[in-house]
């Protein structure tokens, strides 16, 4: 496993293991591990805000009060019924940029 040496730096290539790039050429195809896509917990986490702004949304709006109105003083139940039909509109966008993203995933995968 002779690595010439680049320079002063002294940079030679690696794999993604860090083996020499000669020694990672040499090794049995058996002894390569494939991973399959790893689950990205940003991407997760994304996909249950996207749940519950668009199932709470939806709930809240078809069980509110329909006599739900300001009085002097602002209760729960409005506050939850003015920004319900707007985290429905969020959670449907961030669905669609989701599935966009998923999109541009893949491509690059197959690409």
């Amino acid at each position: 496993m002779d690595q010439h040496q680049s320079g002063v730096v002294g940079f030679h290539e690696v794999d993604e293991y860090r083996n020499p790039l000669t020694a990672a050429a040499e090794r049995p195809a058996e002894d390569v591990v494939r991973s399959g896509p790893k689950l990205n917990p940003f991407i997760a986490v994304l996909w249950l805000v996207v749940a519950v702004l668009v199932v709470g949304g939806f709930a809240f709006l078809l069980n509110a009060p329909l006599s739900v109105s300001m009085t002097d003083r602002v209760s729960m139940a409005y506050v939850l019924f003015s920004f319900a039909s707007p985290a429905v509109f969020v959670g449907i966008l961030t669905f669609l940029g989701l599935m966009f993203w998923h999109a541009g995933q893949w491509q690059r995968r197959r690409g």
